[in-house]
């Protein structure tokens, strides 16, 4: 039967491990570093310390290879992993093209 709905993206992913700094924005406002563990086009997956909150507008300075991707984005998973760990899964919302294009290096350089 899973064969029969096989598991669609819109876009590719890399399992990929990159420092980030993850910045909650608006009221609440709050800053930690984290880890990426997926990423991809169109969002990346990071292991942080706390919940952000579902739907939360994040920003993300994510340490690559020749530079820092800066990406706005929101939350759209919370997994809490063990006592002090939560994997969030960011879809990106806003990114420039000269962070695009770094992104997209992660992709050509396999």
């Amino acid at each position: 039967m899973a064969d029969e709905y096989p598991e669609k993206r819109r876009f590719p992913r890399l399992p990929a491990e990159h420092a980030v700094l993850v910045k909650k924005l608006g009221a609440d406002e709050t800053e930690e570093f984290a880890k990426t563990r997926t990423v991809g086009l169109g969002g990346c997956m990071v292991i942080g310390d706390s919940p952000l909150g579902l739907g939360a507008g994040v920003e993300l300075l994510i340490s690559v290879r020749g530079g820092v991707i800066r990406a706005q984005g929101r939350v759209v998973y919370e997994i809490p992993k063990g006592e002090n760990h939560v994997q969030i899964g960011v879809e990106f919302l806003r990114m420039a093209t000269a962070d695009l294009k770094l992104l997209q290096n992660l992709f050509e350089g396999e």
